[in-house]
């Protein structure tokens, strides 16, 4: 019998998931690990990457931005408890009479809407302590106390803010300062009578720069899927690139393959155009699945270890590539377009930096509609 055959592929690594959970562990014994699976988790699938942590892993949340995804999880009966850590339209909090989950609260508005809406329910409140964004700022904390004392319906469970700057060695003097602010404005809190069991501050950078005791949880992103957020010339960016492993396989097919002539030219706008007799194929991917059309001309893929380069623009569900002249292929045949060697020429860092930007958006632009496999 016949089995279904699948165009492009995510192939995730469970073992490599679990090795970089295991490395910030060890270089943080003294806080728990919470996983962020925020954005489709990083592009590699959220539903996989919520049963891995549910089978392998002892976390005491998942860590999520929106309530849609907390919903998803629900629904998919993930037993690790989950934070929604973004915004969410307070309106939402009357919709369900008991939602399983734990809230951030931001601002006076999100906390008496949960206080009415959700009782029972556990919250972490975000500081603003310089990153601008979400959070209750310092000459607010006052306020957001007095009415905080009336919420007599919730479970206040932790405390937290955000770092900015935390990737860049010569921005340590930001840092150290939202670092003071946090204690601070905690402090006001405690001496008004509040308590929390978790007091957290530090993200993927956060977590390899600091280890203070007084922090105890850390909210695990990039690096839990196997990169560092800091730059290759960096002490640190040098070590986590040999440490962490990359966690995600992107493959595709080829659908076609063509020979072409001196004249040629391949692909919308022909800005590629043909000097020799070349082989070509064409594959069944493209920016609709997440490889930047700023890639076209630009990067090289991988056939069976061997540079093929993209000519041509990359189209909405096609990519064209050239096959060396002393290389054998078929229709059918895999190409990586994202390898997790990073010494690759598809490799996240290296399409980051043909890109100019970083690798969070080449992991989050993978088309959700992609077949994701854990192994």
């Amino acid at each position: 019998m016949s089995t279904y055959q699948t165009l492009n592929e995510i192939i995730i690594d469970s073992s490599a998931i679990i090795h970089n959970y295991r490395y910030f562990q060890n270089f943080n014994p003294s806080s728990v690990i919470c996983p962020v699976l925020k954005a489709n988790a990083y592009g590699h699938g959220l539903h996989q990457i919520a049963q891995i942590v549910d089978h392998y892993l002892h976390s005491p949340y998942i860590m999520v931005d929106s309530l849609y995804e907390a919903y998803e999880l629900y629904k998919q009966k993930i037993k690790t408890p989950v934070m929604i850590m973004g915004y969410t339209d307070p309106t939402n909090y009357s919709v369900w009479k008991k939602l399983p989950f734990t809230f951030t609260v931001y601002d006076i508005d999100s906390l008496q809407t949960l206080n009415k809406h959700q009782p029972g329910a556990k919250i972490h409140i975000k500081l603003d302590t310089g990153m601008c964004r979400l959070g209750i700022q310092p000459e607010n904390l006052i306020q957001f106390i007095d009415v905080l004392k009336t919420c007599k319906n919730l479970k206040i469970e932790g405390i937290y803010s955000h770092l900015s700057q935390a990737d860049d060695p010569k921005k340590t003097t930001f840092t150290n300062n939202q670092i003071k602010l946090f204690k601070n404005m905690v402090s006001i809190f405690e001496n008004a009578g509040f308590s929390f069991k978790y007091k957290h501050l530090s993200a993927t950078a956060g977590a390899t720069i600091i280890n203070d005791p007084y922090f105890n949880l850390i909210r695990l992103g990039l690096g839990f899927y196997g990169y560092t957020p800091f730059g290759p010339h960096t002490v640190k960016g040098r070590e986590q690139r040999l440490q962490l492993k990359s966690a995600l396989t992107f493959t595709s097919r080829i659908a076609l393959i063509k020979s072409v002539h001196p004249g040629d030219r391949i692909g919308y706008g022909g800005t590629y155009q043909v000097k020799q007799d070349e082989t070509i194929a064409i594959l069944t991917a493209g920016y609709n699945e997440g490889l930047s059309r700023h890639l076209s001309n630009q990067a090289s893929l991988l056939l069976n270890h061997i540079q093929c380069p993209i000519v041509g623009n990359i189209s909405m569900d096609m990519t064209t590539i050239k096959i060396p002249r002393t290389v054998q292929t078929k229709i059918g045949d895999h190409i990586t377009i994202i390898s997790p060697d990073i010494n690759s020429s598809c490799s996240v860092y290296k399409l980051a930096a043909l890109l100019d930007t970083i690798p969070y958006t080449i992991l989050t632009s993978l088309h959700s509609s992609i077949r994701r496999t854990v192994i």
